[in-house]
């Protein structure tokens, strides 16, 4: 029984450990979106050399990010992976529905897409997958 407890509970520091790497690596892909955006507009360098320096950074990060992810996603148990999968799917149709909402606004010059506007998907993308974990915690 002992042993039973043992695993448990070192999967579930297992978790926790994985859970706090994707928040920081989602923390970090959104401030790369933000002050890539930015850097390329407010630095003094030209635009071709930041853009290329801060799309390089972001792409790291990004694939830092979908790694830790990966690695997360194989600490969860059967039903939890189930839960997480369903919200990453409801995140992903949602920020493709505002994404393509935001173009569609942009062309008809109604807004105009600014590097905010798009750091908010990624807060939505935050803010989809913190409601999955309340519904894991729930469950």
């Amino acid at each position: 029984m002992m042993k039973i407890d043992a695993t448990a509970n070192q999967h579930t520091v297992r978790e926790a450990k994985s859970s706090l790497r994707v928040a920081i690596w989602s923390v970090a892909w959104g401030g790369a979106v933000a002050l890539g955006a930015s850097a390329a507009v407010h630095l003094p360098a030209p635009k071709l050399l930041v853009g290329i320096a801060a799309l390089i950074i972001y792409s790291g990060i990004s694939l830092g990010t979908i790694l830790a992810y990966v690695r997360w996603f194989k600490v969860l148990d059967e039903m939890q992976r189930k839960i997480q999968l369903e919200t990453m799917a409801m995140t992903l149709g949602a920020l493709w529905m505002a994404f393509g909402g935001l173009l569609i606004l942009n062309a008809a010059e109604i807004i105009y897409i600014d590097r905010w506007e798009v750091s908010l998907l990624v807060l939505l993308a935050g803010l989809g997958m913190a409601v999955g974990s309340m519904r894991m915690l729930k469950s």
